[in-house]
Parts: C-alpha cells; sequence; structure tokens
C-alpha cells in the first residue's frame, strides 16, 4: 500500500509560527524531508528518518528532480512521508511540482499551509502590506527568475501597478531589480526597505528610499533570506516596528535576557561586551568563611561559581545570607540555601539590614565589584573582606563587534554593569569606530543599572536617559516601557 506525502509549510523561522497540524505531521511522520530550516526547533519531537534536502543560493544538497523521485520512493515504500518547507508550500516553495509528480504516480498528497514570510516578515519589522489609506493592494514576485524562462518578469509593469511590491529571494540581484523598477518609473524617493531573517532573533530592518536601498543593503552586511518591501507603507515601520534594544551582559545570562526583552515588546540585539572568567578559590576560603558572621552574594553569576566546591554547602550552613537582587536569592534557593535581600540594593540598604545583626561581612563576587558598596560598609562600622570568584574580561564576541559596524541600529543601549560600558567603548576604539558608536549612543536611550554603571557612562561622557530605581533587569524593561 502507498504511503501519503504532506507538503507541510514551516512559516518564516519562528518555530511557534508553526501550525499546530504542522507540528502534530512532523511528530507522527516516518520521515521528514527538510529544507534549509529556519530553525533546529522546529524537528523537535520528530521520531522518524530526517533527511536534509536544503537549498540555498549556489548550493543544493539535491535537485529539485532528485527530491521529487525520493519523495515518491519513500511514499512507494508505505510510509508517511513530511515534507518541511519554509514559508508556505505553495509560494515559490516549488510544492506544485512536487504535488504534480507524486499525484503522476498516484501518491496521495496533501498541502498544509504556512505562514509566508511575504506577508509575515515585513509585519514583523513593523510594516503592515495593507493599510487603509495607504495601500490596497499587494504584489508579491520572485526576484531570482531563473535564467530562460519563458515568461519573464514585466518589471515595467510592475513599477506602474502601485500598492506594496513585496520581492522575494532577490538579494543576489537586488541591483538589477531596483534599477528594473527604477527604470520602469518608479520614483526613486518611494519608500523601500529590507527585512532579513524576518522571524529569526536576529531579525533587521534596513529602510531607506528605492534609490539608496541597494546602498545601503551593501553596507548593512544584508544576505539571504531577506525580501524586499517597497511602497508607502514602510513609512509606518517608524511607528509600528519593536524598539530594538542591545543586550551586553555575558552570553550565559543572555538568552534569558533576550527571552524577557521579547516578553516586554522589545526586539533584542545579542553583542555581550563582557564575559566571566573564573578565578581560583582561595585555599583559606574555609577560615575565611568560618571568621565571619554574613556573607553577601552580589550576582547569581558569583553563586554558580562558589557552589562549583562540593563542600561549601557544610560552610555556608551556619551563616546568615544576604542575596543582592532577587535573582541571586533564586540562584541561591536552587542550591538549597535561604537568604535574605535588602529593600534597597545599595550599601545605605545593606547597612540597614545589618545594623546590630552582624560584625564581619565577607563578599563573594566578581574582582570588579563596586568598592564603593564596601568602603560605605566599613564607614558604618563593619569588617568587610572580599572574595573574588570571578572576574569579568572583554568578551572578543564577533555579535559585538558587528553591532558595533552598524551601532546607529539600535533605539536602545541597556548597560547592566560599569564593565558593559567600559568594555563597549574600550572595543569601539580598537575597531576604530568609537566616533560611530558616540553618535549612536547620543541619538538611542540610554539605559543603565546602578549607580556605578552610570557614573561609568558619564565618565565616558555618555548620558543615562533610563535608571530604574530598583536595580535589576526587569525593572529596567518596565522603565523603559513606559510611554515617555
Amino acid at each position: 500500500m502507498a504511503g501519503k506525502v504532506y507538503l507541510v509549510g514551516a512559516g518564516p523561522g519562528d518555530p511557534e509560527l508553526l501550525t499546530l497540524k504542522a507540528r502534530r505531521l512532523i511528530s507522527i511522520a516516518d520521515v521528514v524531508l527538510f529544507d534549509r530550516l529556519l530553525s533546529p526547533q522546529m524537528l523537535e519531537g520528530a521520531r522518524g528518518e530526517l533527511i536534509d534536502v536544503g537549498k540555498s543560493a549556489g548550493s543544493h544538497k539535491m535537485t529539485q528532480e532528485e527530491i521529487n523521485r525520493l519523495l515518491i520512493e519513500k511514499a512507494e515504500e508505505g510510509k508517511t512521508v513530511v515534507r518541511l518547507k519554509g514559508g508556505d508550500p505553495y509560494l515559490f516553495g516549488r510544492g506544485g511540482e512536487e504535488a504534480l509528480a507524486l499525484r503522476e504516480r498516484g501518491i496521495p498528497v496533501e498541502v498544509v499551509p504556512g505562514v509566508t514570510s511575504a506577508i509575515a516578515a515585513p509585519e514583523l519589522a513593523g510594516i503592515p502590506v495593507t493599510h487603509r489609506g495607504v495601500s490596497s493592494s499587494l504584489t508579491i514576485v520572485t526576484g531570482h527568475e531563473e535564467p530562460g524562462k519563458d515568461s519573464p518578469l514585466d518589471w515595467s509593469a510592475l513599477a506602474k501597478v502601485g500598492g506594496t511590491l513585496v520581492i522575494l529571494m532577490g538579494i543576489s540581484r537586488l541591483e538589477k531589480n531596483v534599477s528594473a523598477l527604477l527604470e520602469g518609473g518608479m520614483a526613486p524617493l518611494t519608500p523601500a526597505a529590507i527585512v532579513e531573517k524576518g522571524g529569526w532573533v536576529e531579525q533587521r530592518l534596513v529602510a531607506g528610499a528605492l534609490g539608496d536601498i541597494a546602498a545601503r543593503a551593501r553596507r548593512a552586511g544584508i544576505e539571504p533570506p531577506a525580501i524586499l518591501v517597497v511602497g508607502e507603507v514602510v513609512k509606518l515601520s517608524g511607528q509600528l516596528a519593536s524598539r530594538k534594544i542591545a543586550l551586553l551582559r555575558a552570553d550565559a545570562q543572555m538568552e534569558e535576557s533576550a527571552r524577557l526583552a521579547r516578553d516586554y515588546g522589545f526586539q533584542p540585539i545579542c553583542a555581550p561586551a563582557i564575559a566571566l572568567q573564573k578565578r581560583p578559590i582561595p585555599a583559606d576560603l574555609p577560615q575565611r568563611i568560618e571568621g565571619c558572621d554574613c556573607l553577601v552574594f552580589t550576582s547569581a553569576n558569583g553563586v554558580e561559581m562558589a557552589m562549583e566546591r562540593e563542600d561549601i554547602r557544610s560552610w555556608l550552613g551556619e551563616k546568615l545570607l544576604i542575596s543582592i537582587g532577587p535573582k541571586t536569592k533564586l540562584a541561591l534557593q536552587k542550591h538549597g540555601f535561604s537568604s535574605e535581600v535588602p529593600r534597597e540594593y545599595s550599601s545605605a540598604g545593606l547597612a540597614e539590614m545589618l545594623k546590630g545583626r552582624c560584625q564581619r561581612v565577607l563578599f563573594l563576587r566578581s574582582a570588579q565589584g563596586s568598592k564603593h558598596l564596601s568602603r560605605e560598609l566599613e564607614k558604618s562600622g563593619l569588617e568587610v573582606g572580599d572574595i573574588p570568584l570571578y572576574q569579568v574580561v572583554p568578551s572578543c564576541d564577533p555579535r559585538l563587534d558587528d553591532l558595533l559596524k552598524e551601532p546607529g541600529q539600535v533605539d536602545i543601549f541597556a548597560f547592566t554593569s560599569s564593565s558593559t560600558a567600559r568594555f563597549l567603548m574600550e572595543r569601539a576604539i580598537e575597531l576604530g569606530l568609537a566616533e560611530r558608536l558616540e553618535q549612536a549612543l547620543d541619538q538611542a536611550t540610554v539605559a543603565a543599572i546602578g549607580k556605578p554603571t552610570a557614573e561609568e557612562l558619564a565618565r565616558i561622557g555618555v548620558k543615562v536617559d533610563v535608571m530604574p530605581a530598583e536595580f535589576t533587569f526587569p525593572a529596567l524593561l518596565r522603565a523603559l516601557r513606559r510611554p515617555s
């Protein structure tokens, strides 16, 4: 008995945009033939054979004819086959060709529509492809026609059709396609934008006019997958697009920070400026812990590095533990320890909490931890010790360099520590991009957590626009979300 083939649309890139039916079919299929996937998470739950038939510009693992033959072969073995395709199977996805080849062999085939990037990518970038009073029509074309095609696109007609024009798969021919539209009579000042990796975490929007969009794309280093949108609706992105927030903290914290940023309605740009480097735990740590009344952890990172010592649990059992911030408290809870959090994350708040309860305080934290905090506690009569568990170093992350090449794309710079500010500027100076960064910081919103961070920014000549009263990342996002 012949099997059945499902031509399934995977959507534009975000695995959460898979339809329920697509997810169910992937989980029950005997075989899944997948394109160059926008996210490996789309294959989570698959129990069958996985075959990569991905195609990209200039690189084909299989020809279309070979894919057709493989679909037929697997179906004739009696298997349930999912052909997973980016976007929608029938919108420039060659799904129709696959369906015809299967029908000619008498093999049942069913199409499962997918969210098409032609509409999803612009709207995720704040561009509605139609909008009352602006555009009441939409034209979708391929920008990468096969050589020798019998009926080539009439670019002169496209230039005069009006409404919104979306050009898919046209980055390799961007200059030629734009020139054809201009030669066909479309005005050079017509708003135009390129959306790169629509639906991905790394989504980018480059906006301008038709006359300069190709040059802007070159400067930004735009690469496929990307689409070109032409028309007055592009102007709406300034009001509707999520603001882009540059996250500069260490990579270990980046995934959760990006998730929080998206939850609060921002588009995160992940560009770690710092990395955390462990330091050897001193041999006299047990004695120093024994000699103190209170242990203070200033970050979740410090907790995790301290807990790498198996014997530390017995050392902490009888001590008063203080967490600076709720994240630090949660990190200690995860390891079975309760702690107290001062009402105010400052030397004054900590001194108020400890007054009359202990005399000797030991910090377990970064080597670059605020000395101001220690000095203020000493002024209040406490004995203060410090154990540097790790140090903050430059990240050397290529994502930071990418941001520094195009800092003007950022709407908000989020500085979570003084080191994020210092190492961002130092890297900009190393790359010869300090002036470009300074201009971007001047035009963007600058947000900072804590007075030491604000002081470091002031030292390098950057004005802080937003600093929440509560020194946490969620509080920073809440403050940024409030209407100005």
